[in-house]
């Protein structure tokens, strides 16, 4: 069964509402240069009450590592995302405490080659900020041809850029690892809808 994890959480309120509706992950993002950053203490207060079985995920931009490190243990995350243009190597770092899972930004097809110098334990497709901000929300039909080949390959996939409860069937049909969903299931920019979460993970899973 493909999974869902809903990203950018910011309040206990959207945490525990996301793992009762049935996600299998949710993501915290450490970038301050997100809408949806969370600090340390803030997401501290949040993963504690969560359920042991549900997978916390770090999302990190470009950050110096110690950093990383230091956040990830201190909150006992079990899956780091780098979502920045971190080199293997970098990811390499984490490799032996945490899963990691690092996201790609792919132009064109020939940009899908660029997973197999990282050895994570997944590989995310997504699209651009500035991109999205030009309306560019969605991976474009070449892009997906391609990945649904890394998926039909054994890939671990998780798919993002755009998703909402209008578009996810059609990605859900790809059979990838994992769907990833922030801003196409919230009322405003942090906050989650409970209706529309309800709506989305049910599609994928049903």
């Amino acid at each position: 069964m493909v999974k869902v994890k809903i990203c950018g959480i910011t309040n206990l309120e959207d945490a525990l509402l996301a793992s009762s509706l049935g996600a299998d992950a949710l993501g915290f993002i450490f970038s301050k240069k997100s809408p949806r950053y969370i600090s340390e203490s803030a997401a501290k207060k949040i993963i504690t009450r969560l359920d042991p079985f549900l997978t916390k995920v770090g999302v990190f931009l470009d950050q110096e590592p110690k950093a990383v490190f230091d956040i990830a243990t201190k909150l006992n995350l079990d899956v780091l995302q780098f979502h920045g243009s971190e080199s293997a190597s970098y990811c390499r770092f984490f490799a032996k405490k945490f899963k990691l899972v690092k996201v790609f930004f792919p132009q064109n097809s020939a940009d899908l080659k660029k997973i197999s110098g990282y050895k994570v334990d997944a590989n995310m497709f997504d699209v651009k900020y500035e991109q999205k901000k030009s309306g560019v929300n969605f991976l474009s039909e070449s892009i997906l041809a391609g990945i649904s080949k890394l998926i039909k390959r054994g890939e671990p996939v998780i798919i993002s850029g755009g998703l909402n409860v209008n578009n996810v069937i059609k990605i859900k049909k790809l059979k990838p690892y994992a769907i990833d969903v922030a801003s196409g299931i919230e009322k405003l920019v942090g906050k989650k809808d409970e209706q529309l979460i309800k709506e989305f993970i049910e599609k994928v899973k049903r």
